[in-house]
């Protein structure tokens, strides 16, 4: 069986990897782990949290009505 990897999403001038989904079963909230792809930083956990790598709500990241294009990678066995 392969092995999944984060989503790349991108649309418009936005890319996003989604990493996770944390939906709340009683109130329908739903929110999304998103690690910006165009960090180059070293990993301080303090300037990654938050603006680089966060929990954010759908609304902060998806545009009603934009296109998106979703990349699921996978990788093969032997790796």
């Amino acid at each position: 069986m392969p092995s999944y990897g984060g989503i790349v999403a991108g649309g418009g001038v936005l890319a996003y990897t989604l990493l996770g989904v944390d939906w709340n079963e009683k109130t329908g909230e739903c929110a999304f782990l998103i690690l910006d792809p165009h960090y180059t930083g070293g990993e301080v956990l303090k300037t990654i949290q938050g603006q680089w790598c966060g929990w954010k709500q759908a609304e902060a990241i998806f545009v009603p009505g934009a296109f998106y294009n979703l990349l699921c990678p996978q990788r093969p066995q032997s790796l």
